[in-house]
């Protein structure tokens, strides 16, 4: 271009301003639609004004105006300029988008498509500068050899007819990341969205050997749909070009997000590295609101940006999480090498943490910082490591000491080290953590005064062993402990009860068992460890517990005779007939004349000689084991085995309340057992609470992880619930676990008689092939079928026969029907009263003595009422009636058939009452909750026939 035309043009310039500034009074303003000029009818954007091309001629007739009026009137009408859309080509400019430094951005509609596009231009400045045009050339021949969904894609290169190049790509009608920051601030997830894509159009410019180098927030364009768009490759540089044009840009791009070996070294040192930075500047400012580095020039912007480390970014605001901050504070170190070293592992972590998922970035390690502050401080790190290295001879002579009283108080702990189980809260079958962290707390606070001692605590629920041996050492391996605290709690009279039992972690053995009561105290707690404490710390800090536990075994058998005999007997006792029995207790009787003074064959043969009564009533065996079990009490007031004793023979007399809380007491002093839980279901049951009982019998069955002997049990519980499908469940899996026992099956010939299915109990019966008949259930619910079903003379031979090997016998079966009072029901159905009502005269003697003996067991007063009906002493066996009903009888469907209480049927008072049991007993129903113990059950069950 020559000079000539340059001065033309700025002569041209000048004069546009001057008519501008003539014409401010006509309230010059731009419009967005076109207008019509007042002199030429061309279209134009001014409003009440001229066209372009009239303002400038205007402007020569101006008097003020000095320029040449020849050469500038000369020069519009060469240039015939007008404000109104204009051509580039195929191209309508429709208005300008932006400009900067070396180009001009216009909105324009391709021809012949209509397609809207921006068109770029270099501008007037740049069309000057030799660098300028090439650094647009090259720009557009970049983008054009791209082809990635984030780099703004370039769809035409030309040159106008004045030879001015430009270019068209696609339109983000969104703008920029610049202009959009705002908008974005709030939004920390679509930050990283963009950024994370943006980084992966990056990369692919990398692969391709092109490094963008003047990657800002305005070069990231931005779409209708918020989709990125990098730009303005006019700096980037091919890996593999040396030309002199890239030596000469290598300072440039803008200071707020070069990286610091860009603005320091020459362009061949420059690698992927400096894009990493400058994405994690732009990601730093769309966060913050503000770039990583502020000063009040560009060099300042520099030189703060290589001496000192970006700012963490939860410096300005805490909802950002330190993940969010890491990969910024990666981006951003000054050593390239420390960075992300491409723009896809930017793009990986982006994505990481979109998705949250763990990072890969990490700040940079103690180690390297410490080794670039030695680099830059020499002599004072070699200070430093001289003190350091004093002191650390000085500190291992110090922990070599330390080592030695810290070996010797962990030894002095480990001996009088204590795990604190969870309790057991009996009153709801469940494990108590916090009283058990109540009591550690205690304990420790206590032991501590005492002496050097540990006491940790299990807060997770223990097994269902419930601190049985294995349980017990189990734990204390865990915990490396020497001893195991186990205990129980419940409620008595509004005050709470804890048993505690001591126990060695190694053996499982007892070495102390204590009970304590509320008596009121402020803070239990405390005075718990007060009361406790001492017997505690005395038995850790024995070191041989050797003698303590030799001094807890029962002198029975420290004598090998009563030893003997004692394990023979008990062997013996668990076989279920009276002949094993009566040899059990010939055996117990002989260790105790060995040993007298044992308290535990006191103890087995109370329960020998109760047991027995369950098969024979014979009462001199009853009252036999009541004085051995109270002796068994007196010798060891402790003793679980001798409360256990004492709470059967209770349980055979009728005193279930008495019976409850032996059993209980037990579990207390000894720990959870099957047989001593099964005995507090029964008597649960006996006194009318078959959902408690329900509850018992299926935590009996947890503790050995086996349901083996209580299914039936719990099928007669659900029976007196009246719930027959959960019973039968129940009663198959006995019969199923257990075929040799008759539990199972008589139990389903139970729900077929309350039914009424006379015929089907029958032919069950007849069918099974069960062991165990010397405990006579089979005859006895042969005989019962008969007599429900009103077939007196079977019944009649049936129970005859019965009565004949245990004549006071048959009250504690189903239905509480004793021998005698059957036959004489069944003699007088068939027409012989006189030996009928003679046989209930005998039967109505001996229920009332029962009833003296036993006031308060439901079940003989029921018998007393049942003879009371058959005999027509109808007001008495009323009153009766309801005496067992308020006592605990609920089996309201026994009583609605059995003959005995024919003469009843029509009585109202009768039905009512049958009435109110019915009701009480479906209260009861609907508050038992054991279905979720039940599936377990079914669970196990299933498993064990799948094993076999």
């Amino acid at each position: 271009m020559m000079k000539s035309d340059i001065y033309v043009r700025r002569s041209v310039l000048a004069h546009a301003a001057t008519a501008m500034k003539v014409c401010s009074s006509a309230e010059l303003r731009l419009n967005g639609k076109l207008q019509q000029c007042e002199n030429c009818c061309a279209t134009s954007f001014l409003v009440k004004g001229l066209c372009l091309t009239c303002l400038f001629r205007g402007a020569l007739e101006d008097p003020t105006n000095l320029a040449d009026s020849g050469a500038f009137a000369e020069t519009v009408s060469e240039l015939r300029i007008r404000d109104a859309k204009w051509r580039l080509g195929n191209y309508e400019v429709l208005d300008e988008i932006g400009r900067g430094g070396m180009g001009v951005i216009y909105r324009a509609r391709e021809f012949p498509s209509g397609r809207v596009v921006a068109l770029k231009r270099v501008s007037i400045e740049g069309l000057d500068s030799l660098q300028a045009l090439a650094r647009f050339r090259r720009e557009a021949e970049t983008a054009a050899a791209f082809e990635h969904p984030n780099i703004v894609p370039v769809y035409y290169v030309g040159e106008s007819d004045d030879g001015i190049p430009f270019f068209t790509m696609k339109l983000a009608s969104r703008g920029n990341l610049g202009t959009s920051r705002a908008a974005l601030r709030n939004q920390p997830r679509q930050c990283v969205l963009i950024m994370a894509k943006v980084a992966r159009a990056i990369q692919y410019s990398h692969e391709r050997g092109y490094l963008h180098r003047d990657l800002k927030p305005a070069n990231i364009l931005l779409d209708e749909g918020w989709e990125p768009l990098v730009s303005d490759f006019g700096l980037a540089k091919w890996q593999n070009d040396s030309s002199e044009l890239t030596r000469t840009l290598t300072t440039l791009g803008t200071p707020s997000y070069l990286a610091p070996e860009q603005a320091a070294g020459p362009s061949a040192r420059i690698t992927a590295a400096a894009a990493v930075y400058s994405l994690g500047a732009i990601l730093f400012e769309l966060l913050t609101g503000r770039p990583p580095f502020l000063g009040e020039h560009p060099l300042a912007v520099i030189h703060q940006a290589s001496e000192r480390p970006a700012p963490k970014l939860r410096r300005f605001t805490q909802e950002f999480d330190r993940d969010l901050e890491t990969i910024c504070a990666r981006c951003l170190e000054r050593d390239p090498s420390v960075r992300y070293q491409s723009a896809k592992d930017l793009a990986l972590d982006l994505n990481s943490w979109l998705d949250d998922r763990p990072i890969t970035a990490r700040p940079a390690k103690i180690p390297y910082r410490v080794a670039r502050w030695a680099r830059r401080n020499r002599m004072l790190a070699c200070s430093i490591t001289a003190c350091l290295a004093f002191c650390a001879t000085s500190v291992l002579w110090q922990v070599r000491d330390w080592g030695l009283q810290s070996a010797m108080r962990e030894s002095t702990l480990a001996a009088r080290s204590l795990l604190v189980m969870p309790f057991l809260d009996l009153d709801n079958l469940t494990p108590d953590p916090i009283s058990a962290q109540s009591v550690t707390s205690s304990l420790q606070g206590k032991l501590s005064h005492l002496g050097p001692a540990r006491v940790s605590s299990r807060r997770s629920g223990a097994s269902v062993s419930w601190g049985g041996t294995e349980e017990v050492r189990k734990a204390g391996r865990d915990v490396k402990a020497r001893a195991v605290l186990t205990g129980t709690e419940r409620t008595i009279d509004g005050r709470k009860r804890i048993s505690f039992r001591l126990l060695d972690a190694a053996t499982g053995q007892p070495l102390l068992v204590h009970l304590w009561q509320d008596k009121g105290q402020k803070d239990s707690a405390k005075a718990i460890g007060e009361e406790i404490g001492q017997p505690i710390y005395a038995v850790l800090s024995a070191k041989d517990w050797s003698n303590m536990t030799d001094s807890m075994v029962d002198p029975g058998l420290r004598d090998q005779i009563a030893r003997d005999a004692i394990l023979a007997g008990r062997d013996l006792m668990f076989r279920y007939t009276t002949a094993d029995l009566d040899r059990a207790i010939d055996l117990f009787k002989k260790a105790l004349n060995t040993a007298p003074d044992s308290s535990l064959a006191h103890s087995y043969l109370a329960s020998a000689a109760t047991g027995r009564t369950h098969y024979i009533a014979d009462w001199s065996y009853l009252k036999l084991g009541e004085d051995e079990a109270v002796k068994a009490v007196q010798l060891s007031p402790l003793s679980g085995d001798a409360h256990r004793a004492l709470a059967g023979v209770y349980y055979q007399q009728g005193r279930f309340t008495e019976a409850l809380e032996e059993a209980i007491l037990t579990v207390e002093t000894s720990g959870v057992e099957e047989k001593v839980v099964r005995l507090i279901g029964m008597t649960f049951d006996a006194l009318g609470h078959p959902d408690r009982a329900l509850n018992w019998f299926t935590f009996g069955s947890r503790i050995r992880g086996t349901a083996d002997g209580i299914d039936a049990q719990i099928g007669d519980c659900w029976a007196k619930l009246a719930d027959d499908k959960q019973a039968l469940q129940a009663y198959n899996r006995a019969a199923e676990l257990q075929p040799d026992c008759p539990q199972g099956g008589v139990g389903v010939c139970h729900i077929r008689l309350l039914k009424g299915d006379f015929a089907g109990a029958r032919e069950l019966v007849r069918k099974g092939r069960w062991n165990h008949e010397d405990l006579g259930d089979t005859k006895r619910m042969a005989a019962q079928i008969e007599f429900f079903a009103r077939n007196f003379e079977a019944a009649e031979k049936l129970y005859g026969d019965l009565a004949q090997a245990d004549p006071g016998g048959g009250g504690s079966f189903y239905g509480a029907i004793t021998y005698g009072s059957a036959l004489g029901r069944a003699r007088q159905a068939m027409g012989d009263n006189t030996r009928g009502e003679a046989l209930l005269e005998h039967c109505l003697v001996e229920e009332k003595a029962a009833v003296s003996r036993e006031p308060e067991n439901p079940e003989v007063v029921y018998r007393l009422a049942a003879v009371e009906a058959s005999l027509g002493m109808t007001e008495s066996a009323l009153e009766h009636l309801h005496t067992a009903v308020s006592l605990g009888w609920i089996d309201y469907r026994s009583l609605a058939t059995d003959p005995r209480f024919d003469a009843l049927r029509e009585n109202l008072e009768f039905q009512l009452m049958l009435k109110n049991i019915s009701s009480k007993v479906a209260d009861m129903r609907v508050r038992s909750q054991p279905l979720n113990a039940e599936e377990w059950r079914n669970n196990q069950w299933q498993r064990r026939v799948g094993m076999n």
